[in-house]
């Protein structure tokens, strides 16, 4: 019998839990999401039909633009997200909440999604026509359901139509990365220079922005990055202290070099496949740590000197 959800909240997007059909443990269901704006997701809800208590779990994969067609191409398929290892079930056609590790920031724009399941097998409902649509009330999360493989992504074709039993909650875009190494050094306004992230973390999504902010007027900058991290006070004669090591990288190409205006700030859009490094450009890959900073021009009684911003660390997904 279909458990009686009762409406989501405006943020939220629910099919259905009416779990007349299964997978197995370890299996796959795919759809496809689309998002109108900028969204973080924490995590999801789900139907198992483990005993209540029983330790579950989830990863989410996605690819650009839909599921269909990209059931049986695992090539194509990113991993995002993985649960915390702190679910259980809460039994058949009851949601099962999910937190996930870290949370999944997906941009404005359409991706397949792959769920694979962990301690139990997917309950789900074989569509009809009438049924594999779902959109959250305000209008932000749609999704388009699906299908399902016992063994994810392999190479027979899917069980289709298939409708995930599940939902969605989605927050504004969260930024990117943890700050590290503050407060900076205050700059001549009496003020702590800082760093922040845009954007997404995913590399597919390649649009990671930077923003240095509290800085002194028309001032001179650019933006640091590295793999490795560090606290070394007043280098080259600066007031501030560098939290970057080993091999940095410096954002001095055309374009690159900022001023910060009468706001105190300046940005820069990153292309994450033209990392400068000090032996030239590289691509930033999934799974990755990379580390920013922002170097900018000061004065100080009169007196030419520089001084940094807080440091940003930024894991990619």
């Amino acid at each position: 019998m279909a458990s009686i959800v009762p409406p989501p909240p405006q943020n939220c997007v629910v099919t259905l839990y009416a779990g007349t059909n299964g997978g197995s443990v370890g299996g796959a269901v795919y759809f496809t999401m689309t998002v109108t704006q900028n969204v973080t997701l924490s995590g999801l809800d789900t139907n198992y039909d483990a005993l209540v208590g029983t330790p579950v779990g989830m990863t989410m994969f996605t690819t650009p633009g839909t599921h269909a067609g990209n059931e049986t191409n695992m090539a194509v398929w990113t991993q995002v997200a993985v649960d915390n290892g702190a679910a259980t079930s809460m039994g058949l056609n009851v949601p099962t909440p999910i937190t996930f590790a870290s949370p999944v920031m997906l941009t404005a724009g359409s991706y397949g999604i792959a769920l694979v399941s962990a301690g139990d097998g997917h309950r789900y409902t074989t569509g009809n026509g009438t049924n594999q649509m779902a959109m959250s009330p305000d209008g932000v999360i749609s999704l388009v359901l699906g299908s399902a493989h016992n063994v994810p992504f392999a190479a027979s074709a899917p069980f289709s139509p298939r409708v995930w039993n599940g939902g969605f909650c989605h927050s504004g875009p969260a930024s990117p990365g943890t700050n590290y190494c503050g407060p900076a050094v205050p700059n001549s306004t009496g003020a702590s220079g800082t760093i922040r992230g845009t954007g997404s973390n995913v590399v597919l999504n390649n649009d990671l922005g930077l923003v240095a902010e509290n800085l002194p007027n028309n001032a001179f900058g650019y933006f640091l990055n590295s793999m490795t991290q560090a606290f070394i006070p007043q280098p080259g004669n600066s007031v501030g202290v560098l939290c970057l090591g080993g091999a940095i990288g410096r954002y001095v190409g055309p374009g690159q070099v900022q001023n910060s205006g009468l706001t105190g700030s300046f940005t820069l859009a990153l292309d994450l496949t033209q990392t400068p490094t000090p032996t030239g450009f590289v691509s930033i890959a999934a799974g990755e740590t990379w580390n920013f900073q922002a170097w900018h021009r000061d004065s100080v009684g009169g007196v030419a000197v520089s001084n940094f911003t807080d440091a940003l660390s930024v894991t990619f997904q």
